[in-house]
């Protein structure tokens, strides 16, 4: 396949606007301690939100000259709190299961690789947004899943709602199972990302796991967030 058709499919994977992508960051990282405790899925996302300011400041030192600190740490944070192995699966949707093992755990390990270092490198880009954690408005009918609202407040005054969806896991510790920013169900459009590439590609499982958020789609998401910092 040329260099030009590879370029043309991975900034189709990176369809995420600027603001959108910067609440996907702050949401995904937002439950990054939840393998740390109990506590409820509320509590979790509060005390993390402040444990990540913390954590931006400190990279903003280092991650330039030892990137692979930052990306460690970020990652660290980041794969403890999602369900890395369900929300590939997802998004995998239809053809998971005529995928083979092999090629389900290389999509696992390729979409959980990419999802950290585009996010990482957004990661900075945060500055003086608000967070808001808000306060459930009825418990939940199922003990082991649950929902946290959150509203994101850039430095304009735009509030980005968003919800996360968390499941309490055998080990009773809460992780992220799909997120909605702002009304787009992230889940699904992951999903339909994938469905168009296999769609595009013959349904070519190799050239699709290859190809999903390559360097350019990584690097072109990345500068959407420029001039979210103000």
């Amino acid at each position: 396949m040329n260099k030009l058709r590879q370029r043309s499919f991975a900034k189709s994977v990176a369809t995420l606007t600027r603001p959108l992508f910067f609440i996907l960051l702050t949401a995904m990282m937002g439950a990054g301690l939840a393998h740390a405790s109990n506590k409820a899925p509320k509590e979790v996302i509060t005390e993390t939100a402040n444990e990540l300011l913390s954590f931006i400041e400190e990279a903003r030192d280092y991650h330039e000259k030892e990137p692979e600190r930052f990306y460690n740490r970020v990652e660290e944070i980041l794969s403890p709190a999602v369900d890395m192995r369900r929300f590939s699966a997802g998004v995998m949707g239809k053809y998971y299961r005529a995928a083979s093992k092999e090629q389900r755990q290389r999509f696992l390990s390729v979409f959980q690789n990419s999802l950290i270092r585009t996010y990482a490198k957004g990661l900075l880009a945060f500055s003086k947004e608000e967070i808001r954690v808000l306060e459930p408005k009825a418990p939940s009918r199922d003990p082991e899943r649950d929902t946290v609202e959150m509203e994101v407040i850039s430095v304009d005054g735009t509030v980005y709602p968003i919800i996360y969806a968390m499941r309490k896991g055998k080990d009773d510790q809460w992780r992220i199972t799909n997120v909605t920013v702002n009304g787009i169900n992230l889940g699904v459009t992951f999903r339909n990302q994938f469905d168009s590439a296999m769609q595009a590609h013959s349904r070519n499982f190799d050239y699709v796991i290859d190809n999903w958020l390559t360097s350019d789609a990584s690097n072109a998401v990345t500068e959407q967030t420029s001039g979210v910092k103000e």
